[in-house]
């Protein structure tokens, strides 16, 4: 399991080892501030409880639960305090509907369309980021990242490099990536930290053990994502 990278509260973001799933907090809660209500947050989409409690308190009566893909989910989540809970996949065994019956017990469970609308990863890619280091400068108009598939995907779309319009970004390998820019671009020199945005956030926390929230550019929290890997 990856190691939560050692740095204390208030770091600059920029000290965090590279690659790292950056959330900025201020724009996660502006997302979630600005959900229309009804609605219900797909926390399976980062399947990490510290950020489900925000988004729920922040969108307050707006947001009447959240919605998971199974059963492994809904009990997770339920465990983690979240006590209006849909589970989005059909129970289609006889364990699955008795998993489902049991936790009812405790919490509310919707385990069919409820008409309600949800709030998925469009709440949240504004707030998420992967940052990199450049590792190399091969050539004019090239960089090679030390953020590869592993670290971002690339199964929905490339990352893009914020704030650098006019750099494209790829993630080439499991290990590397690598950007390309006109040669007249000021371009990279190796040790430069940017941030990628990831083509889907949902892919992105699937792999990561932790998420780094940032606050005004400083470390704020560190959150597991122990949710990841419940697929059941």
């Amino acid at each position: 399991m990856q190691r939560p990278i050692e740095q204390p509260i208030g770091s600059p973001a920029e000290r965090l080892d590279t690659p790292a799933l950056l959330v900025d907090i201020a724009r996660l809660e502006a997302a979630a501030a600005e959900l229309a209500a009804p609605c219900r947050i797909e926390a399976w989409v980062h399947n990490t409880p510290a950020i489900a409690r925000r988004q729920l308190a922040v969108a307050g009566g707006n947001a009447v639960g959240i919605a998971v893909r199974g059963v492994a989910e809904a009990e997770f989540f339920a465990a983690a305090g979240c006590q209006d809970i849909r589970i989005l996949r059909p129970l289609v065994t006889e364990a699955s509907r008795q998993r489902a019956a049991r936790l009812a017990r405790q919490v509310r469970i919707v385990a069919a369309e409820d008409g309600i609308p949800l709030a998925g990863a469009d709440s949240l890619t504004v707030a998420v980021s992967v940052s990199a280091r450049v590792t190399s400068t091969p050539e004019p108009g090239r960089a090679i990242t030390d953020c590869g598939q592993k670290a971002i995907g690339r199964d929905f779309g490339e990352p893009r490099v914020l704030g650098r319009g006019g750099c494209r970004a790829s993630a080439g390998s499991a290990e590397h990536g690598t950007l390309t820019f006109a040669p007249d671009d000021p371009g990279f020199a190796i040790g430069d930290w940017l941030q990628l945005a990831p083509a889907d956030v949902a892919t992105v926390f699937a792999l990561h053990d932790f998420a780094y929230g940032i606050a005004d550019g400083r470390l704020a929290a560190v959150w597991r994502v122990s949710g990841r890997g419940m697929f059941q």
